[in-house]
């Protein structure tokens, strides 16, 4: 993906400082293969990846799905957090229209999808 800054030198240290943040940082997690996480921890580190380097737009396409209701707002609240430090726009997608509260803008899909069958 491009990136608005190089992170070279600075990826392990922002790397670390995201994962922190996301609460990875546990020395016994920092090794493991994302295939040995949890769901919600993959997603996480998912999130972290898609952040380091400051992107111009975050997608992030049901990240919550696995956490529970806690550790979702938590996450949402710092995924805002981090795309508003870095200036990106982030694009959410969920089924769970409780979460439209968290944004600023819900979009329902079928007022964007206006596909037509042939007849």
């Amino acid at each position: 993906p491009v990136r608005r800054k190089t992170v070279g030198d600075d990826a392990e240290g922002e790397a670390r400082r995201l994962l922190d943040r996301l609460g990875l940082s546990d020395p016994g997690l920092l090794n493991r293969r994302v295939s040995d996480l949890s769901v919600g921890q993959q997603q996480r580190v998912a999130a972290a990846r898609a952040l380091i380097g400051g992107p111009d737009i975050v997608i992030a396409d049901e990240p919550t799905s696995a956490l529970d209701s806690d550790a979702r707002d938590r996450f949402i609240e710092l995924l805002s957090e981090e795309a508003a430090r870095t200036g990106a726009a982030l694009l959410f997608v969920s089924h769970d229209r409780s979460l439209a509260s968290h944004f600023s803008r819900a979009v329902d899909l079928g007022e964007i999808n206006h596909a037509q069958v042939a007849a």
